[in-house]
């Protein structure tokens, strides 16, 4: 079996490692291709080296553009590349335009498509990621979903019987990566452990510029905590921030730092007092490593951490943000690591793979698709 993994943004790195080291195990090709949708250092290459991946064993270079063109330009190119290696099976995860790409070009094949951190609906179909993620599982001839209410999704949109339960990815990935985690940014930074917060913005409904009072409720709140709050400033953050400045407003606590390599921020994760954020990734990693946590957007694909009490969501104005501060909680990380698949979900996507589209008498992949296109 020849599995292509293709990935294109930060989070999607950070699940290849337990994947991989599955498939490998099973005596089976690994080969991952990056879209080049994230292309800085510390969002891509930096992440494969943190992880240990290596170069992508094929990167498509889109760059940046209007989302259209961009995923057309994926699209394209996917496409190409896989009539060039002829995989057996196509791997993708998560919700952003590389996803989508991948779901286009690969369904238009006889090659199976896999998605995992299938079913997660948030039922705003003005959020591209939400029509991202949809659109693949309709596509997919396999859906592994991380956790019960994904699969319930799935199956009101008549889609389990090609759905399993796995659970998530992520949580694999930091059970094999927290022994790891790079202490030395906690020096560059002269921080010490639990007397400082961790805050991530990168959603548009935060930074961008028709955003900026939001913007300003938000950053109004982190900057009157009582400790340092370190924010690694992605990208898409940057004008928002520069208007902030240029409009002679104060950081107060907040101390912004470059985007970190995964490992870097995994060690400001394990030491922190409490995360902010609007990442889909942070929220989950804070409560499986017991730190309290806020969630700073009003459309949560991950209700369960919401709904357990293991984080506090702020998705209103500055009030309802501050009393998400104020009632945030140590969570019981145990309880949600066994919650979330307990770090087994690489294993379970992989037997997932075997059972659908591996007959094992003639070594030779099963594909409903193929049989479809050659009666054709």
């Amino acid at each position: 079996m020849k599995i292509v993994r293709i990935v294109g943004a930060r989070p999607q790195f950070m699940q290849v490692p337990s994947v991989r080291n599955a498939v490998l195990e099973m005596g089976w090709t690994h080969i991952l291709v990056h879209t080049g949708q994230h292309y800085e250092y510390a969002l891509s290459q930096g992440q494969c080296d943190d992880l240990e991946l290596g170069k992508p064993d094929f990167n498509l270079h889109v760059g940046s553009g209007p989302p259209g063109m961009v995923t057309g330009r994926m699209i394209e190119r996917i496409e190409a590349l896989l009539g060039e290696i002829c995989p057996d099976i196509v791997l993708v995860d998560g919700d952003t335009n590389s996803t989508l790409a991948t779901a286009m070009a690969v369904v238009k094949t006889p090659i199976p498509l896999v998605h995992a951190e299938a079913g997660l609906r948030d039922f705003e179909r003005g959020r591209p990621e939400e029509i991202n993620r949809t659109l693949t599982d309709h596509a997919s001839d396999l859906n592994c979903a991380p956790v019960a209410r994904a699969m319930d999704s799935l199956e009101q949109e008549n889609l389990s019987s090609r759905s399993v339960l796995t659970g998530d990815l992520l949580l694999d990935c930091l059970c094999l990566s927290e022994r790891r985690a790079d202490g030395s940014i906690l020096k560059e930074l002269c921080l010490s452990s639990a007397r400082f917060h961790l805050m991530t913005l990168h959603r548009p409904e935060n930074t961008d510029l028709s955003q900026y009072r939001r913007f300003c409720d938000v950053m109004s709140v982190a900057s009157k905590l009582d400790e340092p709050v370190i924010w690694p400033v992605h990208p898409r953050s940057q004008p928002i921030l520069s208007r902030y400045l240029d409009d002679g407003k104060s950081l107060g606590a907040v101390r912004t730092v470059a985007p970190l390599t995964y490992l870097r921020l995994l060690a400001l994760l394990q030491n922190c007092e409490m995360v902010l954020t609007d990442s889909g990734g942070l929220p989950r990693e804070s409560v499986w490593s017991g730190k309290k946590c806020v969630v700073l957007y009003g459309s949560n694909i991950w209700p369960d951490l919401i709904e357990q009490g293991w984080a506090k969501l702020g998705s209103g104005d500055r009030a309802s943000m501050e009393k998400a501060v104020q009632e945030a909680v140590t969570p019981d990380s145990l309880a949600a690591r066994n919650f979330f698949g307990g770090g087994e979900a690489s294993r379970r996507v992989v037997d997932a793979i075997r059972t659908r589209f591996y007959d094992e008498s003639t070594s030779s992949v099963i594909s409903e698709k193929a049989k479809i296109g050659s009666g054709r």
